[in-house]
């Protein structure tokens, strides 16, 4: 750590410490892992739910973009919530519905991973498991690339957000899931 000189660390540290007392978030509010944890400001899950349903009063829908400038906590919020709907347990998954919570967003991110998974959450949807080499054969594009997860996941590769996509389906990371 390079040397800072002495006043100016104290700057730095009233300045760190204004910024905090206006709310200031220093971890990106699209960066949300853990919907169920309290957020920055002490937002509790209750208080999001409720922000939610202020969203849908508003606009009518509940497709809050991930990176909603108005309210760029409830973005990221919402898109942790889509990731890790199987996490949250029954009880906030019906408090969610009865607010009009929409699990799938119309907007799509146009990645190759993205696009791959919706493929793989439909999948999911349709045979209640992610076992594609089972259904479809192992040379299935979606069995392949699968696999590929599941070898970049093994090597360390696999980013924390993808892996919360894939455990928030239920994703085999064993290809036989009797190795289990």
């Amino acid at each position: 750590m390079p040397f800072i000189p002495p006043r100016r660390h104290i700057f730095l540290r009233f300045a760190q410490r204004a910024l905090d007392n206006l709310g200031f978030l220093w971890d990106s509010p699209t960066d949300i892992d853990d919907p169920t944890a309290e957020f920055p400001g002490g937002d509790s899950w209750d208080t999001m739910c409720d922000r939610f349903a202020g969203y849908r009063q508003e606009y009518g829908d509940g497709q809050v973009p991930k990176k909603f400038n108005l309210d760029p906590v409830l973005g990221g919020w919402v898109a942790a919530v889509r990731r890790r709907r199987e996490a949250l347990g029954a009880s906030r998954v019906v408090q969610l519905e009865a607010l009009g919570f929409e699990w799938v967003s119309t907007r799509q991110c146009g990645s190759a991973f993205m696009e791959t998974f919706r493929e793989l959450r439909c999948f999911y949807d349709e045979h209640g498991h992610t076992e594609v080499a089972r259904v479809l054969g192992e040379t299935s594009d979606l069995a392949r690339w699968c696999d590929a997860q599941r070898s970049a996941n093994a090597r360390g590769l696999l980013p924390d957000k993808r892996q919360a996509y894939l455990e928030g389906i239920g994703f085999a990371w064993c290809k036989d899931p009797t190795q289990l």
